[in-house]
């Protein structure tokens, strides 16, 4: 076990090391740097596109001290860069050709072309300190700042068809609401009021991490006010793709080396669990096979040796049985022939009476044998049955009478309940029967009652007495060899101990069972419970 868990630990770690080495340069370049290039793209776009515009009517050589004149009112440092072409790619040259903005989350910096001399450059606006204002604040600044420029230049019934055609510079919602209609709060509305920027956050935007959804101010002394976002639409999906790309493969490379250390392992539990349930159907010859790689292979071996243990026992039992079975045939029989020397060699009562008694034990041991005999044959090969329909009324009926003969002090009735046809091997079920009328005489008192009729699956064969019955705790151990209930089943009853096993070896041939349960009798009740399927495999 600890070399496993040693093993399983050095996977881990291997797969985290591999993870860090291999698998996440690829993530960062491939899905987290796109994602932050978005994003830094998409939360600077209207500020960045409204200032370069402005740029541009500008004369170059006043632009820097314009913008240090505005620098204040941003939540990020800009500044002008020469455009030197050959300082960017392909990529980077047509993208800007567009008048688009280009993140680079590495550098934390955006640029925008104003015209074929000069960029605009957006200093890290990503680590900037926020000093006074939250980071939602921060970016939204400056956009607020330029919109209520633009729009104070105009008569206010213009704002909103100017604010519709500004907003297209921008990739995330812009809209002109008055202060009533907004729904905020008292403390929200008096900030508004005060010219404050107010940033609103949201389940989605607590999500992504992000400060706020929406970002809202008062246009200077207007009853106006500037509503941007929500952000989170937008956001949402590319930061739940990023992290859901992330999750995947750490979770999927560190997974796989696990699944494969645990195959081997999996692969050995089916293969115990196999030879566990061959085991308990008496296949003791079955063993677990040992699995390549498998950490469980030190559980398959220790399973192998206790099988292989088991099986000898039961084996030297079984032949054990029939060596002792065999050998006691011989001198049975040669007492049993001295009896018949000794009897008619004396007249003397007493010493007749003493070799009856003698003859008694001994037929009582030869029937013990016999039945040895016949259960060990039965454990070690089923024989061949010959199934055939009868009808259990009269079949029943004819097995019986020798018993009803035998014994006219005990009532044995037989519950007729019509014609009933069931597939049986007459022989085998005749010795079952048999046996269960020999326990009945024995244990029951002085009525019996033999019972039959067709079920949902197959037939049933009832024998009640009115003995002592068997106490619930011990209705599945009767059927085990040599087993004796202690109050109902003593030595002064005799019997081998082995009538009831054999008929729970015969059901099984007929692939049923046997069972008992309290009798209507006050005494047991045994129950021969086979199915009808034998009929199907017959007319096959």
């Amino acid at each position: 076990m600890k070399r496993s868990l040693l093993f399983l630990s050095f996977i881990i770690i291997f797969s985290v090391v591999s993870i860090q080495l291999l698998v996440i340069p690829h993530f960062e370049s491939n899905v987290r740097y796109p994602t932050e290039k978005w994003a830094l793209e998409f939360l600077t776009s209207g500020s960045t596109d409204l200032l370069a515009q402005q740029l541009q009517s500008i004369p170059k050589h006043q632009r820097i001290a314009y913008l240090q004149t505005i620098q204040a009112n941003f939540g990020f440092e800009l500044t002008l860069q020469d455009y030197q072409q050959n300082d960017f790619s392909s990529e980077q040259q047509s993208w800007l050709a567009e008048d688009k903005i280009w993140g680079d989350p590495q550098a934390d910096l955006a640029y925008r072309k104003i015209d074929n001399e000069q960029l605009l450059v957006i200093v890290k606006p990503n680590t900037v300190p926020k000093h006074l204002v939250n980071e939602a604040q921060r970016w939204m600044m400056g956009s607020f700042y330029l919109l209520s420029n633009i729009l104070a230049k105009h008569p206010q019934h213009n704002w909103p068809s100017i604010i519709d055609s500004l907003s297209d510079n921008f990739s995330y919602p812009v809209a002109l609401m008055t202060l009533s209609e907004l729904t905020y709060t008292k403390q929200q509305i008096a900030q508004l009021k005060t010219g404050a920027i107010v940033t609103i956050s949201t389940a989605d935007s607590n999500f992504i991490g992000y400060p706020a959804d929406i970002a809202v101010q008062r246009i200077k002394n207007s009853d106006k006010v500037i509503v941007l976002g929500p952000f989170s639409p937008q956001l949402k999906g590319k930061v739940v793709y990023m992290l859901s790309i992330f999750y995947f493969i750490f979770g999927f490379f560190l997974l796989i080396p696990i699944i494969i250390w645990l195959i081997p392992g999996w692969r050995s539990m089916l293969s115990l669990n196999k030879v566990a349930i061959l085991l308990g159907q008496g296949k003791f010859d079955a063993r677990a096979k040992l699995i390549r790689f498998s950490h469980l292979n030190h559980l398959s071996k220790t399973f192998n040796t206790m099988a292989e243990k088991i099986q000898r026992l039961i084996s030297s039992h079984k032949t054990l049985i029939n060596a002792v079975s065999h050998e006691l045939r011989t001198p049975i029989a040669r007492i049993e022939f001295n009896i018949e020397l000794l009897r008619n060699s004396t007249a003397n009562n007493y010493q007749l009476g003493q070799l009856e008694r003698i003859e008694l034990s001994l037929n009582e041991l030869n029937s013990l044998v016999s039945e040895m005999l016949t259960h060990a044959r039965f454990e070690r090969e089923i024989p061949t049955l010959t199934f055939a329909a009868v009808e259990l009324n009269h079949w029943i009926k004819q097995e019986l009478l020798c018993w009803q003969e035998a014994n006219p002090d005990i009532d044995i009735v037989l519950l007729e309940q019509g014609i009933c046809h069931a597939m049986i091997d007459t022989f085998y079920m005749s010795r079952a029967l048999s046996n269960l009328m020999r326990n009945a005489i024995a244990y029951g008192r002085n009525r019996i009652q033999v019972s039959y009729k067709k079920t949902v699956k197959g037939w049933l064969i009832c024998v009640a007495d009115n003995g002592d019955g068997i106490p619930l705790s011990n209705a599945e151990k009767v059927f085990e060899p040599f087993y004796r209930e202690d109050q109902s089943r003593n030595l002064q009853v005799g019997g081998t101990g082995l009538g009831l096993a054999i008929v729970k070896q015969i059901l099984g041939w007929h692939e049923g069972s046997a069972s008992v349960e309290p009798s209507s009798l006050g005494g047991a009740c045994f129950m021969l419970n086979w199915p009808a399927k034998r009929i199907h495999q017959e007319s096959t």
